[in-house]
């Protein structure tokens, strides 16, 4: 959870130094988008030469699988177990990209390893710019999603093209300027001005799902799924993109 602060101190001493170069930054959800935020919050609005990676497997992982606010809504974890009087995590995801967004610091993306080559290109473009910069990754934890190890990158790439994980950029914190990678996966995409407006994905979330035991008990509540699905339309909504996502018997 100090990776902000302890990443601004040495910032500030290798300044002082007269040495140049970037600090980089690597911290955990939890450690990001709980207990780090007013660091992170800190470091980006002192602005920072920093390069901060948000390492998001969408849990506290490292100490036994407990929730974080950036675990997915119907999620299985350790402190969120789905049950008789429960549907596992019952909040939605916060996007830390966007509360970094909102500093208006010279480059925020998100990322994930289900396009490796987009991933590479975006912390060299973050290497390079003047300032603080900020880039949100999904990996995928085959012990906390319950999911077999050698599927880690399909899962992630079925994040993107099912619409769960979107890919955007924010530079300067414009956020009337998002520029959005196309998903991939079938997905048809309608753009203005040459800005992503609207994006028909093909392939159901529920392809997503169903390779991890975390949303297992899910597909016996399919409500919940649908739930799901209005919260990340809600989230596309915000970053300007209006999105249709199918059922699987569409």
């Amino acid at each position: 959870e100090n990776a902000a602060a302890a990443a601004s101190g040495v910032e500030a001493a290798w300044k002082k130094l007269g040495r140049k170069g970037k600090i980089l930054a690597i911290g955990g959800d939890g450690g990001t988008a709980d207990i780090g935020m007013q660091a992170l919050s800190g470091m980006l609005e002192r602005w920072h030469n920093v390069v901060y990676l948000m390492y998001d497997n969408e849990a506290y992982m490292n100490t036994g699988i407990q929730r974080s606010s950036s675990t997915p809504y119907g999620a299985w974890t350790t402190t969120s177990p789905p049950g008789k009087y429960s549907i596992g995590e019952d909040k939605p995801k916060k996007w830390v990209a966007l509360i970094a967004a909102a500093h208006q610091v010279p480059y925020v993306a998100t990322a994930s390893i289900g396009n490796p080559f987009d991933f590479v290109k975006k912390m060299k473009k973050a290497a390079k710019v003047d300032g603080p910069a900020f880039v949100q990754v999904q990996c995928t934890c085959p012990t906390g999603w319950k999911s077999p190890l050698e599927k880690g990158v399909e899962i992630a790439r079925l994040a993107i093209e099912t619409g769960v994980w979107p890919l955007f950029e924010i530079e300067n914190g414009d956020l009337w300027n998002i520029k959005i990678q196309a998903p991939g996966g079938g997905a048809k995409v309608k753009r203005e001005g040459g800005r992503v407006v609207a994006i028909e994905f093909k392939k159901p979330i529920e392809e997503y799902l169903k390779l991890q035991g975390r949303f297992k008990h899910l597909f016996k509540q399919p409500e919940a799924i649908d739930v799901m699905r209005e919260q990340i339309k809600a989230m596309w909504k915000t970053i300007g993109v209006e999105v249709t996502l199918p059922k699987p018997e569409e």
